[in-house]
């Protein structure tokens, strides 16, 4: 189950996991333009609170909703895979198991109608 991943893994599934997104992200010629003028660090701890609240985390996520959050950018299904893609690569290089990275996805996944905001 999810919610009982935080208790196996601790913060590599949640500050480690962000950490290595963020810097994947930040590295990726695609994705990089949405973040200029971001405060990086705020961002990291969002995703940091974000991940530790859907997996059974002692953080309680505080930011905006996702919906509200994503509003000023043109995400399509496209960008939101690649986030996807990055993430699943930043789980598993910070230990996590296959099988537990798939439940992380699927639960992130549920948050795709509100951050994908335009067609093309």
């Amino acid at each position: 189950m999810v919610t009982e991943l935080y208790s196996r893994y601790g913060s590599r599934l949640t500050t480690g996991a962000s950490e290595m997104l963020y810097d994947a992200l930040l590295n990726d010629e695609i994705l990089a333009p949405f973040f200029e003028n971001i405060d990086m660090d705020a961002l990291r701890e969002h995703m940091a609170d974000l991940l530790s609240s859907l997996t059974g985390g002692p953080e309680i996520y505080s930011g905006r909703s996702m919906k509200e959050a994503h509003a000023p950018f043109k995400i399509t299904a496209y960008h939101f895979q690649r986030v996807a893609a990055h993430l699943e690569a930043s789980l598993l290089e910070a230990g996590i198991s296959r099988e537990d990275t798939d439940l992380v996805l699927a639960e992130v996944g549920k948050t795709r109608g509100a951050v994908v905001n335009t067609d093309g």
